[in-house]
């Protein structure tokens, strides 16, 4: 007969082979939403995502645009302000799931307004429809679509198409490449310290309900315990039905106290004993749970490129890292900001093409500025110039710096009127 031998669970080897499973295409999308439901990605994501949406963007005039391609993209500009089931800052959030699931589906419909085609609606895909991506070369050639998949709640009247041609389609993509086609989601570096840490709290979990530190010990002599059970009715009997009272209205009920005898031996020792496995603190003690946790969640924080959300929380950080952590967040902004203005390229070139306007002037979407100017920094640095006679102070650079500090502009009327009337009292003066 074998002898049986037990296997210890192995975290590190548990999130491997859990992450091959839960990675997978046909199970990553049911992954990511499962691990939004944690406060250190939710946060995060939450964060990343309102800095982008908060701005606003336009299409600006290629350098060589001619009078009609101005036109038409005035037109487009309207029509995007013009939307009304999809504003811009819907229309953003729309684009940024590619955060989340690594891509982004938008279906473009135009129509012809005031002579010239624009954009009528930029409708989102989810991408729990998606049966099938026909792709030949990187990029998209169709989309294959089922229906909708909820609890009947949400219902789509009208068409329902079967496949749409991947040229009416935006398919915002984050970091694609051979190994992840349909790009790479931001939750895909953080799985691992996300598993990790959720493992983790399900054994401190476990710790907190095994812990036995907190549970009351009613102790009462045997002969009042024996008189209790065999005879209800006795005063023995009543005393130790009052102190179990006592106990559950002081604590949380039945299950939070154990009556035990107090009788002990001949060497003073108690005939019965109940204590915890790491004694009366608790194995709580020899581990501190929160602090891998802890751990964890600037793992997180760090693969999402949002670790500056915790600094100083600890005490620790300077205001020189703390400039340099934000200027490593714009620089991840303002790379995702280019990632959607380089996919949305095809739907100008698309309204374009309706216009019969050439498309090898295709202009890339313009953005608010992520990091607003710190007027400070403006200012020092352009005394400095003053000051070492690399530029010359005139009346256009003073309308300059009254125009970026959004000051009243000068009256240089006045000015040279005061200076006549100085200059002639000056000369009245010289003669008398």
């Amino acid at each position: 007969m074998s002898k049986q031998q037990s296997q210890p669970l192995h975290i590190e080897n548990t999130v491997l082979t859990l992450g091959k499973r839960d990675l997978s295409v046909n199970h990553a999308f049911h992954t990511y939403r499962e691990m939004k439901l944690d406060g250190i990605v939710s946060g995060s994501m939450s964060f990343i995502k309102a800095i982008l949406s908060k701005g606003n963007f336009t299409i600006p005039y290629h350098p060589k645009s001619t009078e009609k391609e101005k036109k038409v993209i005035d037109a487009l500009n309207q029509s995007l302000e013009d939307m009304e089931d999809y504003d811009k800052k819907r229309q953003i959030s729309n684009w940024l799931q590619m955060l989340d699931y690594g891509c982004s589906l938008n279906e473009i419909v135009c129509k012809r307004k005031n002579g010239y085609f624009v954009f009528d609606t930029i409708t989102p895909i989810h991408l729990s429809t998606v049966n099938k991506f026909e792709m030949r070369g990187g990029k998209l050639i169709n989309l294959k679509l089922d229906s909708s998949l909820n609890d009947g709640l949400v219902v789509n009247v009208g068409n329902d198409p079967k496949v749409i041609s991947g040229n009416k389609v935006l398919f915002f993509r984050l970091e694609p490449d051979s190994d992840f086609p349909l790009g790479k989601s931001l939750l895909y570096g953080a799985y691992t310290a996300w598993k990790t840490k959720k493992i983790l709290q399900e054994y401190e979990a476990i710790g907190v309900a095994k812990n036995l530190s907190g549970v009351l010990d009613v102790k009462v002599p045997s002969e009042y315990i024996n008189k209790y059970f065999e005879d209800p009715t006795s005063n023995e009997a009543l005393f130790v039905n009052s102190l179990i009272s006592q106990a559950e209205m002081l604590h949380a009920g039945k299950g939070s106290y154990i009556l035990s005898a107090s009788d002990t031996n001949q060497n003073g020792v108690p005939l019965f004993e109940i204590t915890t496995v790491g004694g009366n603190g608790g194995n709580a003690q020899n581990y501190n749970v929160g602090q891998a946790i802890a751990r964890y969640n600037q793992e997180i924080q760090l693969s999402l490129q949002t670790t500056v959300l915790s600094m100083g929380s600890d005490g620790s950080g300077s205001l020189a890292l703390s400039k340099d952590m934000v200027n490593l967040m714009s620089l991840f902004v303002e790379n995702i900001q280019k990632v959607i203005g380089s996919e949305f390229k095809k739907a100008i070139r698309i309204a374009f093409e309706l216009n019969g306007l050439d498309t090898t002037r295709i202009p890339e979407l313009m953005w608010d500025k992520v990091q607003p100017l710190s007027w400070d920094d403006f200012t020092r640095g352009w005394q400095r110039l003053l000051q070492g006679g690399g530029v010359t102070a005139t009346e256009d650079l003073e309308n300059f710096f009254r125009t970026m500090g959004e000051a009243p502009k000068a009256d240089y009327s006045k000015k040279l009127l005061n200076e006549v009337k100085a200059d002639a009292n000056d000369r009245v003066g010289d003669k008398e």
